[in-house]
């Protein structure tokens, strides 16, 4: 998909959803070739770490993706996940964070939380938005796996969530098949589920943010890693972003 064949109008469609609600499910955005790809990839790395990455409530984050295999950047820039982010966010766009999280059996639910950069901040957050995310289903979101769920209109409460693992009934359940994605603001409430079923689930985490914003973690790391990584790909993990300088005369 290029930006001439993007279908703008349903951009901005999503945008005024997030702006709403504060998240937005999109079904089958991704290829299943490409998601094949990808969670094959994503299979040999939670084994290779499961060691030492695997938490006792289950669940396992595979860091520092772009780094072990580039196959993951189609995730990264995806034509029309770039074009709602910088419609909601602005055109001078950087990727904060990339990783994954696995669900195993029997995993237990997470906890409600905003996610970065405002778990970092004290109320009042600033008016605009800092921040938004991209789920990315690997596997399909089914309410037995763990599927993600959030609160509607959560990213307008200014302060981070206190009901810990508490189930909330204004929380809604995002299923969908795998290649989805979820588009949320980074100020949204949200959890994952239980994973009751006999199988693992596994998604992509994919965070934007503002030039002006620290990132959550150095994509620039990642990027001396990839080679002959496209101009676009330079962009977004900060191969432009401003430096501090080190010889600046006292």
């Amino acid at each position: 998909m290029t930006t001439t064949e993007l279908d703008l109008p349903r951009a901005d469609s999503a945008v005024r959803a997030i702006d709403e609600r504060g998240y937005l499910l999109v079904e089958n955005l991704l290829p299943g070739p490409a998601v094949d790809r990808m969670r094959e990839s994503l299979e040999r790395l939670l084994h290779a770490e499961k060691q030492r990455n695997l938490h006792p409530s289950g669940h396992q984050r595979v860091l520092h993706l772009l780094a072990k295999d580039p196959v993951f950047l189609d995730a990264l820039v995806h034509p029309f996940v770039l074009a709602v982010w910088r419609r909601y966010l602005g055109e001078d766009l950087i990727c904060s964070t990339f990783s994954a999280n696995t669900l195993w059996p029997g995993s237990v639910e997470q906890y409600w939380h905003a996610d970065h950069p405002y778990w970092t901040l004290t109320p009042p957050w600033p008016a605009i938005p800092l921040a938004g995310q991209c789920i990315w289903f690997l596997d399909d979101f089914t309410v037995e796996n763990g599927a993600t769920a959030g609160i509607p209109g959560s990213h307008r409460a200014n302060r981070l969530p206190d009901m810990g693992e508490s189930w909330c009934d204004e929380g809604e359940i995002l299923t969908g098949p795998r290649g989805s994605v979820i588009f949320a603001d980074g100020a949204w409430w949200h959890t994952s589920r239980p994973n009751r079923s006999t199988e693992s689930r596994s998604a992509l985490l994919v965070t934007y943010t503002h030039t002006f914003c620290v990132p959550q973690e150095d994509m620039r790391a990642q990027l001396a890693a990839l080679a002959d990584p496209s101009d676009l790909v330079v962009e977004l993990l900060g191969g432009k972003q401003y430096q501090s300088r080190r010889d600046f005369p006292y």
